[in-house]
Formats: C-alpha cells, structure tokens, sequence
C-alpha cells in the first residue's frame, strides 16, 4: 500500500534531528515515557507530536513513536487532521523469537480500514468514523494526547477505536481535578483526568495546564508511564 510506505518515511524522516527554527515550529511536544508494572521499569515510549502541512495543503499532525521492552519493540506513526480526526496509522513490531507483525489503517469515505498481518495470517475490518474517534492501542501512551479533555465536572463522550482488538468502544472522559506529577524530581502541576470504557480497560492521565502530556496510567494492568523529563513547553 502506498500509504503505508508513506508513513515509513515519514517515520524516518521525522527522527533525524533538523537543526533551525523550523523544527522548533513544527514539534508540538516530543519527549520519553518510562514504562513501569508495580514500580518495576519494563520499557520506554519515545515520542514526537508534529504539525505537518498535511495533505492536499492542508494542516495535520503526525505522531511517531517507538516502544521498545526486553523482548519486542514496536514503532508507529499515526496521521491526524487538524482537528485530531485519524487519517492513517501504521504500527511495525518485532515480536519475542523474532516474529513480525503489521498493524495498518486507512480512512476513506467515512470508515477507517483497519488490516493486521502477523504470523496467524491477515486479517481486515472497517470501522465508521465520527468526529469523536480516538485510535488507542495496546501500548500508544502518547495517542491518550488526542483524547478529548472535558471543562469543569462536564464529561466528555468519546468513540475508542481499538485497531488491534478490531472493535471500536463508546468511552467517556471526567476531569478528577488539579494534582501534582513528579517529573524526575520535580513536581508538576497538573490536570488528572480518567477514561471510563467497557470491561477493566480504563486509562488515567494527567496534563500539564498549558496541554503537555505528563503520565499514563492503566490500572488494571499496574501499569504507570511517566515523562523522563519536563516537557519542551
């Protein structure tokens, strides 16, 4: 697919460091994430969230990203509108023993295609798009940005798509108030907020008040991430 040899150079290119102006301009937010289970490290996501001129002239924003734990890695890259409506997502993984993995999906006409070829074979499944769609993968701490953040004790109703499960889920956001992350050694002020969905997949994540993502946590796995570093802004 075309599209998927797109997003591999896109992948690429965005990972080499382009000295100037420029690359300050188009970064949104770029950083690592250290995975923990039960305050054990298993892993580490780095990310960069750019702004992209998009396709045909007009604005977007693509997310690379890599996880690498001791016995898989995975790198994707997610491309969005400007008002965060996913276009296209491609996730390459190296699995444990050396196996290979493809996860792709392409929006077209109103539904997002979604294609899986692994060592079981291949398989597809569309998915109707709204405005409110959200792509959250297994890992994907750094797609929990694009999650919708409600104002005051107002939720916010929100599509989950879940390409790897092959099923998209109704989920809802709260707002659980103010609270402080510890970056390092620092703590940070921040928003804490919980996505609410089916079963025991709930995530809980915190921003910064000026939108800068700073921890991921999924409780029902005892999984924590949180930035290595303060963020860029």
């Amino acid at each position: 697919m075309r599209t998927e040899f797109a997003l591999a150079a896109a992948l690429a290119a965005v990972t080499l460091a382009v000295p100037g102006r420029a690359r300050a301009q188009a970064i949104l937010d770029q950083g690592v994430f250290v995975i923990s289970r039960d305050s054990a490290e298993i892993g580490r996501e780095e990310f960069a969230i750019t702004a992209t001129p998009g396709r045909q002239g007009r604005p977007g924003v693509l997310v690379v990203a890599t996880d690498r734990y001791r016995e898989r890695e995975a790198r994707s890259a997610l491309e969005l509108t400007n008002d965060h409506i996913p276009i296209s997502y491609q996730v390459d993984a190296t699995l444990p023993g050396g196996a290979t993995e493809r996860l792709s999906g392409q929006l077209g006409r109103g539904r997002f295609a979604v294609r899986l070829v692994s060592q079981a074979g291949e398989t597809v499944k569309e998915f109707a798009v709204n405005a409110d769609v959200v792509v959250i993968d297994d890992d994907g701490f750094d797609q929990i940005y694009f999650l919708p953040r409600p104002v005051a004790d107002a939720p916010k109703a929100v599509s989950v798509l879940r390409p790897r499960e092959m099923r998209m889920i109704a989920g809802e956001v709260r707002s659980l108030g103010l609270d402080t992350v510890v970056v390092g050694a620092r703590g940070v002020p921040a928003v804490h907020y919980a996505l609410a969905l089916p079963g025991s997949d709930a995530r809980e994540f915190w921003f910064t008040p000026s939108g800068s993502l700073l921890k991921v946590a999924i409780p029902a796995r005892s999984i924590i991430a949180v930035r290595s570093s303060l963020p860029i802004r």
